[in-house]
């Protein structure tokens, strides 16, 4: 993996380097057409490489896990120095475009390889011989999709914010340079709504208003917190009012969404939640477990305590899962599915750590915490991917590298190199139960642990302010 930290490093040198001379990242240059072309240039390069494999061996080591490992460990390590200062730099995209590269290589890889299983296993009815290889190709197609169509299509995201007044149409909304830009229909303000709780906490804030487009057509609607309206390829979505005058606000604040790539992202993100299901399912040996359960009734009687134990302090530390009193952003079908994904892969996740830290104290041998961190891996993502869908339904952006947002990334890596260490052939076992244990830290700090850091206070959405 030499080689591997070698091009990382010359990737992060070449990163500052750029940043020193031009300045920072803008994303106003790759605005349409330019992403266009952008994405058709780096697909045909992709494909280039992995033509001309056999000739160049670099080209060759790009679509390995040599070269992906690395390429992980410094996106974990950049993720983390951005979470901290919350700024976008150079040598973070250059280590994401790397990593863009080596997921298109190994998805042009696997599908040649299944193609060829596909072949072999059609005659003998092999079938988990192409599931596993079909399998790999879903998560790795759906995180590529998901990746670069997010990164080249943000130039291209426009959001505004309106302060619509009671009995006036309004058309101009500005962006968060205080721009002025003109809409293709009119907002009017006809009634602002607030429901409190009994302690005087906000539990729902709407909007009714008539949009007016300019064929004429009226539409009479209600926008809120988590239902957002969509009127000419523009997401309408509630997002404040005056906290001063309270049930007496005369104006409402409205966040105006546009994201032509977002179909794009989106079948991304559903070929990334078939994957994560099924690499749940495929990590449950039902038949192996039962007879483990039968041969080894004090191990696993333990296991299940520890489980039950995990779950206890999560519903212990987390007293917002049974709260009457949620906020408005909290009110959704997303919530429930959101937590119990996390809460079930961090169970899973700390129970693995238990059995890596024991491997270690004895030096002894299992595969027991693999499985366990396939299925927690799993169940993140889904949990990661459910969050995503619900802050694009509740804020209007599906990932806006919010510090909880930036924490989860950094444990999704740092996961993902673990399962992809164990699967070299040359790993060595005590190592990987160190990144096993140093992955949960990291799964901590995004538990609670952003709470204590500066770039967090007060900026994360993930404080629920209103």
């Amino acid at each position: 993996m030499k080689s591997g930290f070698l091009t990382g490093g010359c990737l992060v040198l070449a990163g500052l380097l750029l940043q020193w001379s031009i300045g920072a990242v803008s994303w106003k240059w790759l605005a349409w057409p330019v992403n266009g072309f952008a994405l058709a240039i780096f697909l045909a390069v992709i494909v280039a490489v992995h033509f001309f494999r056999r000739k160049i061996k670099f080209f060759r080591f790009l679509s390995t896990r040599e070269a992906a490992i690395p390429t992980l460990v410094f996106a974990v390590a950049l993720t983390i120095v951005m979470g901290l200062t919350r700024q976008i730099n150079w040598p973070f995209v250059l280590i994401y475009a790397c990593l863009a590269v080596i997921l298109g290589l190994v998805i042009l890889r696997q599908i040649k390889t299944a193609t060829a299983k596909l072949s072999i296993a059609f005659p003998f009815g092999q079938r988990p011989l192409v599931v596993n290889c079909q399998l790999s190709i879903i998560l790795h197609l759906g995180l590529f999709i998901a990746l670069t169509s997010a990164a080249l299509g943000s130039a291209d995201v426009q959001r505004l914010k309106m302060i619509a007044s009671v009995g006036v149409a309004e058309t101009r909304a500005f962006t968060s340079e205080k721009i002025v830009k003109e809409l293709p229909f009119n907002i009017e303000l006809q009634r602002f709504i607030l429901e409190k709780y009994d302690n005087g906490t906000p539990k729902r804030f709407a909007s009714e208003i008539r949009v007016l487009t300019r064929s004429g057509k009226a539409i009479q609607t209600t926008v809120e917190v988590n239902k957002p309206i969509e009127v000419e390829g523009w997401k309408i979505y509630q997002n404040g009012y005056d906290t001063k005058m309270g049930t007496n606000s005369r104006i409402s604040i409205l966040e105006l969404v546009c994201d032509p790539w977002l179909p794009v992202v989106y079948i991304g993100i559903f070929l990334m939640l078939v994957g994560a299901f099924f690499m749940i399912f495929s990590n449950i040996p039902l038949k192996k477990t039962m007879k483990a359960v039968r041969n080894h009734p004090k191990r696993a009687f333990f296991l299940s305590l520890l489980v039950i134990f995990v779950f206890f302090l999560v519903h212990h530390f987390m007293p917002i899962l049974h709260s009457k009193t949620l906020v408005p952003a909290l009110q959704s079908a997303w919530f429930v599915p959101h937590i119990v994904a996390y809460m079930a892969a961090y169970t899973l996740m700390g129970t693995a750590t238990v059995i890596a830290l024991y491997r270690l104290a004895t030096n002894s041998d299992s595969t027991v915490e693999d499985r366990l961190v396939g299925i927690g891996f799993g169940l993140i993502t889904i949990g990661m991917l459910f969050g995503a869908l619900w802050a694009k339904e509740a804020w209007g952006h599906y990932w806006s590298w919010d510090p909880k947002e930036t924490w989860a990334a950094i444990t999704w890596f740092a996961y993902l190199i673990y399962i992809h260490y164990r699967q070299t052939p040359r790993h060595n076992r005590r190592v990987a139960r160190w990144m096993l244990l140093v992955a949960f830290a990291l799964l901590q700090m995004c538990w609670w642990g952003i709470r204590f850091l500066p770039s967090a206070l007060g900026a994360s959405v993930h404080n629920y302010a209103v």
